[in-house]
């Protein structure tokens, strides 16, 4: 069936000692860590582009609702669209 995601986060924390990773990815890479309920945040960016050949993503605001997030912040960052999903209750990282 693949490899768990879950069991790739702990390997990673245990042995590597890492506590924050980014994972950047296609549709099956989101959907996997969503269902497996293993996202924090997420940064949607939506760019008015057309593909020739488009890959639908077909996960949808119930996805990130189902995986314990909630969108706190959308906005825009030039011509894109962007969202912006958190698990209630956590701080938002700053830079500051």
């Amino acid at each position: 069936p693949g490899l768990s995601v879950r069991d790739i986060v702990q390997d990673l924390r245990i042995h590597q000692g890492l506590e924050h990773i980014m994972v950047e990815g296609g549709p099956a890479t989101a959907r996997q860590f969503l269902q497996e309920k293993m996202v924090d945040r997420a940064i949607l960016v939506y760019a008015p582009m057309q593909f020739q050949i488009p890959v639908p993503s077909e996960i949808t605001h119930a996805d990130f609702k189902a995986a314990g997030l909630e969108m706190i912040r959308e906005g825009t960052l030039g011509v894109d669209r962007v969202e912006y999903w958190s698990r209630p209750g956590l701080p938002w990282p700053s830079v500051s």
